[in-house]
């Protein structure tokens, strides 16, 4: 069920319906604004060009992290398949050696 919830973000107050908890919002727009106040906003205002700075940087950051999780997602199925070639091989040698089959 979707959650209304006002955040304010660089002075300006937005009503957003959202599946997630009113904490996890108010995370979100913290972090906007945040970013915003590096790139030269303010909490009550912000130009376009800090607005458009924030947007690029958190573009960036979603971007890089989405790329090492694809990246750690591609080794751990490599992980999982050695894994298993690993198994089988462990259980064909026990296979051919009768003194290891359990009674």
């Amino acid at each position: 069920m979707a959650n209304r919830v006002t955040i304010q973000i660089a002075g300006q107050h937005y009503t957003m319906l959202a599946d997630e908890s009113v904490e996890y919002m108010n995370e979100v727009a913290e972090l906007a604004q945040q970013t915003i106040a590096q790139c030269g906003g303010s909490a009550s205002f912000a130009s376009t060009r800090a607005l458009a700075l924030a947007t690029v940087n958190l573009a960036d950051e979603y971007i890089k992290a989405k790329t090492a999780a694809e990246a750690a997602e591609g080794k751990c199925r490599a992980l999982e398949a050695e894994n298993t070639a690993l198994r089988q091989q462990v259980n064909r040698n026990n296979a051919h050696h009768p003194g290891n089959r359990r009674k």
